[in-house]
């Protein structure tokens, strides 16, 4: 009988031991689950502070150290500091081909008479050196010129007044070249002016002007075109093309001048059917 009393204690105590324990292991697993939670959250928050953390380091580590004096270029713009050469910190120089940098177009303007409203070129050459210059030398020497400028025919052609050792008037009409830089050139229509030379001793007065471009009909066009270098030079739009013929122009003056400013100095030699 107290056998049986001692083992039914001792089962009571076991089955009581047991359930204790079952309950607390029970008990426990809420708090491990949220341990085990809150240490996930735990390292993901630390995780995601370490990633903050070095980002910040790695962004401000120019920060560190001294402080930066007012000539560091670091401290005004993020981007590396220019050398000489033009090129930043950790870049290598491009050596490459480089495109030409574009030169805005500056217009050409002819000399204008405002009060006869006409493009006009006017000049003295003289010379109060020049042995046997008197005003018929100087017409024979000019008109030894202009006969091999523009030919004999076609200066016999041009000629609209002449008067000897006084002046001559010339009316010419030539190809009109246009010329594209240094090398290349083209003609395009022709090109009329009006030319008058004055004489006196040991000096001549030269005077260009009512330039025209004449063009050939185009299309179903009967008659040429004739344009005023004045309307060329006029234009608000399209200049970089109407220009070329203004230079035209121009350049043919200056050849010419140079010519008569050569011819004062040498002495006339008449030809041998000059008689």
């Amino acid at each position: 009988m107290q056998k049986q009393h001692w083992r039914g204690l001792y089962t009571v105590r076991c089955y009581l031991y047991i359930r204790a324990n079952f309950l607390a292991d029970f008990l426990k697993t809420p708090l491990l689950r949220m341990n085990s939670n809150r240490m996930r959250i735990a390292r993901v928050a630390a995780m995601a502070g370490f990633f903050l953390i070095a980002g910040n380091s790695n962004a401000q580590w120019g920060d560190w150290g001294s402080a930066p004096t007012t000539g560091d270029t670091a401290t005004k713009d993020s981007t590396g500091p220019m050398v000489e050469d033009g090129s930043g910190w950790g870049m290598e120089e491009d050596k490459g081909p480089q495109m030409p940098k574009r030169v805005a177009y500056k217009r050409f303007n002819p000399p204008y008479d405002s009060l006869r409203e006409i493009i006009y070129y006017e000049g003295i050459i003289e010379d109060e050196n020049c042995d046997f210059c008197g005003s018929d030398s100087l017409y024979w020497r000019a008109m030894k010129y202009l006969t091999k400028r523009y030919g004999k025919e076609n200066l016999k052609k041009f000629v609209v007044e002449d008067k000897k050792s006084d002046r001559i008037t010339l009316k010419v009409s030539i190809p009109m070249v246009v010329r594209y830089g240094n090398y290349n050139k083209s003609e395009s229509g022709t090109l009329e002016y009006k030319l008058t030379l004055r004489f006196k001793d040991n000096r001549y007065k030269y005077q260009f002007g009512n330039f025209v471009h004449i063009e050939s009909p185009d299309g179903l066009a009967k008659d040429a075109t004739r344009t005023y270098h004045e309307y060329y030079m006029k234009v608000k739009k399209g200049y970089q093309n109407t220009d070329k013929y203004l230079l035209s122009a121009d350049q043919e003056v200056k050849e010419i001048v140079e010519g008569l400013k050569k011819s004062l100095k040498e002495p006339y030699q008449p030809d041998e059917d000059d008689w």
